[in-house]
C-alpha cells in the first residue's frame, strides 16, 4: 500500500548504531504514512538534520552521561518550539526521565517496545500529546509526587484526603484520570471500564480541555497536586 493521497510524516532518526537505525527505519515504514528522511549517529547531527528536513518527528537516542546530548535537545526545542523529539532509550531511572522532560522531549520511549506500541506512541505525539512508556509512567509519577513532598510545605503536593473534582469533571472522567495515573494506555482503559477506545479518547480529550493542560502527564501531575486522584 502507498500513501499517495495521505500526507506523509517525515521522521529523523538519531542513534549511534547503524544496524539499529536500519531495523528501526524498517519498523517505522511498516506504517504507510511514516517516512524516515534523515539519519544521524550522534546528537551533533540533530539540529543540522532538523534544519535540512524539517521533520514532523525526531526519534533519538541519548547518552545521559554526556551533557552535550541534552544541551543539543534543549537548543533544538528553544530554537524550534514546534519540534517534536522523542527519546528512545533503555534507561528507566527517574532522573533521566526528568532531565529529558526538562530539556524539551515530547516523549520517552523504551527500546523494548513492540512495533504497534511504538507507532501508536508516535501518532499520539503527532496529535499534540506527550508519551511516557507505561513501564515508567507509574514510577515517574510516584517519584515526582514523593520528590515534591520533600520540598517543604509551601511547595508540597501532599494532600491529606482526596477531594474528587465533581465540580469540574464527570464521575467517568475521574475514573479515567485515576487510571491514567496508574499508567494505563487507551486499550487497557477501555478494557477496565468496558468502553471503546474511541470513547476513552473522547474522555481524555474532555479531561485535558477542562484541566487546561496539553497532555496526560500534565493532567496527572496537576490532579495529584490538587488532591483529585490518589496513588494506589
Amino acid at each position: 500500500m502507498t500513501a499517495t493521497n495521505t500526507q506523509l510524516t517525515n521522521i529523523v532518526l538519531i542513534d549511534s548504531h547503524p544496524l539499529f537505525r536500519e531495523g528501526l527505519r524498517r519498523v517505522l515504514e511498516t506504517e504507510e504514512t511514516f517516512k524516515v528522511v534523515g539519519e544521524g549517529d550522534s546528537s551533533e547531527k540533530l539540529i543540522p538534520l532538523y534544519k535540512q528536513h524539517l521533520p514532523q518527528l525526531i526519534l533519538m537516542e541519548i547518552n545521559f552521561l554526556q551533557k552535550n546530548n541534552l544541551n543539543t535537545l534543549k537548543e533544538l526545542t528553544v530554537e524550534f518550539p514546534d519540534a517534536k523529539a522523542l527519546i528512545f532509550t533503555t534507561a528507566t531511572e527517574f532522573n533521566f526521565v526528568d532531565l529529558a522532560l526538562q530539556n524539551g522531549a515530547s516523549g520517552y520511549l523504551l527500546k523494548e517496545m513492540d512495533t504497534v506500541s511504538l507507532i501508536n506512541a508516535l501518532k499520539e505525539v503527532l496529535k499534540g500529546g506527550f508519551y511516557l512508556h507505561p513501564k515508567i509512567a507509574r514510577t515517574f509519577i510516584s517519584l515526582f509526587y514523593e520528590k515534591s513532598t520533600q520540598l517543604g510545605s509551601k511547595r508540597s503536593y501532599h494532600q491529606t484526603a482526596v477531594q474528587r473534582p465533581y465540580h469540574l469533571m464527570t464521575r467517568r472522567e475521574i475514573e479515567v484520570l485515576q487510571l491514567l495515573s496508574e499508567g494505563h494506555n487507551n486499550k487497557h482503559l477501555g478494557e477496565a471500564l468496558f468502553i471503546s477506545e474511541k470513547t476513552v479518547k473522547n474522555h481524555v480529550s474532555a479531561i485535558l480541555r477542562k484541566m487546561d493542560v496539553v497532555d496526560r502527564t500534565q493532567a496527572v501531575v496537576k490532579a495529584l497536586k490538587n488532591g483529585w486522584i490518589e496513588l494506589k
